[in-house]
């Protein structure tokens, strides 16, 4: 990512990582936190649990922040702690952000609450990686993620970019692309990947996401669920301030042919 973009995230976590070093109660911004984004999240994913969808056992959190999505998602989905060890793997979660400034505040905030923790709490570990240019080989993750999140990096990845195909210079695909391309490593087939945006709309998020090339080299993502938020009405349209869209990770079987997805 831009060194720009790197250098402004990293100007506010610092003085996030200040003000938490000055109040242990000031945590840091929990984004979309007026829509309550993260609760909403945090409840679709219980309720999949709850209705015996595939079982969640790791789960990757892209752009983090202070980390405050894992820690809510791990009360909702491993409250019972680290699984026994006959059982396929033990439960890992993973928040990972470019700016070192805001694991430095992720890492501060999740030992402050750690003291809290019972023993067999799962672990939450937080780590320096770049979404776009990372490796994913650098996650140790060789099967994939179960589960993948997003709450807001999309946008801030998207932000300043050109809607394209391709970028400025013509020399390749756009970030968009690449990130979806990113998601569709990072997730075990099979896996999910939930994401929220305020920039986008759901029927843009889909667009984005599930896309005919993809599914043609034969991995490709698919909606697989949505959250609802209330809604307002201006100028007589209907819309609502952020979308929450739950997408699956398909593959082909070998040797099958797969039909372009329809977005009509």
């Amino acid at each position: 990512m831009a060194d720009v973009s790197t250098r402004s995230w990293d100007r506010l976590y610092t003085t996030e990582l200040s003000n938490y070093a000055s109040n242990p109660e000031d945590t840091g911004t929990v984004w979309f936190d007026d829509s309550d984004a993260e609760a909403k999240m945090v409840h679709f994913l219980a309720e999949l649990q709850e209705n015996g969808e595939s079982p969640v056992r790791t789960i990757l959190d892209l752009g983090c922040g202070n980390g405050s999505l894992l820690r809510a998602v791990r009360e909702a989905l491993f409250a019972d702690g680290v699984m026994d060890a006959d059982q396929r793997s033990a439960p890992r979660m993973l928040g990972v952000d470019y700016s070192e400034a805001s694991i430095s505040l992720a890492q501060s905030v999740h030992n402050g609450f750690a003291e809290e923790d019972d023993e067999n709490a799962v672990p939450i570990t937080f780590r320096v990686w770049d979404m776009l240019q990372g490796s994913v080989d650098d996650l140790d993750a060789p099967d994939g993620w179960d589960l993948v999140l997003d709450k807001g990096t999309f946008d801030a990845i998207s932000l300043g970019n050109s809607a394209s195909q391709d970028n400025e210079d013509g020399a390749g695909p756009s970030v968009e692309v690449q990130y979806r391309a990113r998601v569709l490593q990072l997730l075990r087939p099979g896996g999910r990947f939930l994401i929220t945006s305020c920039n986008w709309t759901e029927s843009e998020l889909c667009a984005w996401m599930e896309d005919a090339e993809e599914r043609a080299r034969g991995a490709w993502l698919v909606q697989a669920g949505r959250v609802a938020y209330p809604s307002f009405q201006f100028g007589g349209v209907q819309g609502q301030t952020v979308c929450t869209v739950c997408f699956e990770k398909r593959i082909a079987a070998k040797g099958a042919h797969q039909s372009p997805i329809n977005h009509a």
